[in-house]
């Protein structure tokens, strides 16, 4: 019975194993902790023929009157895109890929050969929740957060550059035919 499930799933494209339109495997953000608004940006895959597609969802709170921000999903700012408008979005989801995660803290055990530890009070909080994956066994969602100066926060700045020029208002097509489903020029 496993071997038949497995062999099942083998044969499906990858494409074809998303429950629904816009599920993610991938989020990440950005929140300042002073100014500036924070951004999530989902990450799915785009189904259709051809070249495997993703799409990206990315929501900004919309500030309240008195500036801060309210977090109600009614007043967000959602936009999207996806490779094929956007390219070179493609290398920051094959980036993701190379993140050096965090190492393991516990208590009592070092950090730093001094013994110190660096607490930071503000700044940015950076986070990623992925699919993850031992060598060839898929496995559960991995977690982590960072503050500046780190793997993450350079991948996060540098994924959200890439997108900065990309995002629109509609949401990109599922089930194009493969020669309509072709990478766009990017709009820079």
């Amino acid at each position: 019975m496993l071997f038949a499930l497995t062999t099942l799933l083998a044969a499906l494209a990858p494409q074809d194993l998303a429950i629904q339109d816009f599920d993610p495997f991938m989020t990440f953000s950005r929140s300042p902790t002073q100014v500036g608004e924070p951004e999530v940006v989902d990450v799915g895959i785009l189904r259709g023929e051809g070249r495997l597609q993703f799409w990206f969802r990315r929501t900004v709170p919309r500030p309240t009157a008195d500036g801060a921000a309210d977090g109600i999903a009614e007043a967000a700012n959602v936009t999207w895109t996806d490779t094929r408008r956007c390219p070179g979005a493609r290398d920051a989801v094959v980036a993701a890929t190379q993140i050096e995660p965090p190492g393991i803290h516990v208590p009592g055990i070092p950090v730093r050969p001094d013994g110190s530890v660096i607490l930071s009070l503000d700044g940015v909080r950076y986070a990623i929740r992925a699919s993850s994956h031992y060598d060839s066994y898929v496995g559960s969602d991995i977690v982590f957060e960072s503050n500046v100066g780190t793997p993450l926060a350079n991948w996060v700045e540098g994924s959200l550059g890439v997108l900065a020029n990309c995002w629109a208002d509609e949401e990109p097509l599922h089930n194009l035919p493969a020669e309509v489903a072709v990478d766009q020029p990017s709009p820079e």
